[in-house]
């Protein structure tokens, strides 16, 4: 394949790299390597245009003021792309949500749901076949789910 794999990247990706957030070795290695790859043209990174209202800029500390410019610069039309929300996008995060969906209990006082932005990452990621949707988004919140725990309740 001459452009190489298609990834999509969620917000908490751009955010543990542009923050430096403490992670293992090797998943800072795995992003770097993306990263370089992804310069040398052989892999594609998308993502929503969702993304910049999730990462930029308030989510930057005011010492990363070079990280915004450093953020958009990623962005070359080609080989790194942001995606624009459009309804079949729309209409699959609300099947996505709406699957994901328990109401609440009265019993365990709990609900879960899928959140808004997460939905339409993935149905962002469907919509445009990409090999595979990087994302670190575990943490559950309130009855919100993360990315990865969605395999547990299918």
């Amino acid at each position: 394949m001459p452009d190489g794999p298609l990834y999509y990247w969620d917000t908490c990706i751009f955010l543990e790299h542009l923050r430096e957030e403490p992670v293992t070795a090797s998943k800072r290695r795995a992003i770097i390597k993306l990263l370089r790859d992804n310069k040398e043209k052989e892999n594609r990174i998308m993502t929503s245009v969702l993304t910049h209202s999730e990462a930029l800029p308030k989510k930057l500390t005011e010492k990363d003021a070079t990280k915004e410019e450093q953020y958009w610069s990623y962005f070359n039309g080609r080989h790194f792309t942001d995606v624009d929300i459009s309804r079949p996008i729309i209409a699959l995060a609300r099947d996505i949500r709406d699957f994901y969906y328990h109401p609440f209990d009265p019993e365990t006082h709990k609900y879960q749901m899928i959140g808004l932005g997460d939905s339409i990452h993935l149905a962002t990621a469907i919509i445009f076949k990409a090999d595979a949707l990087h994302t670190r988004d575990k943490k559950a919140s309130g009855g919100n789910l993360g990315l990865l725990g969605l395999g547990a309740l299918t």
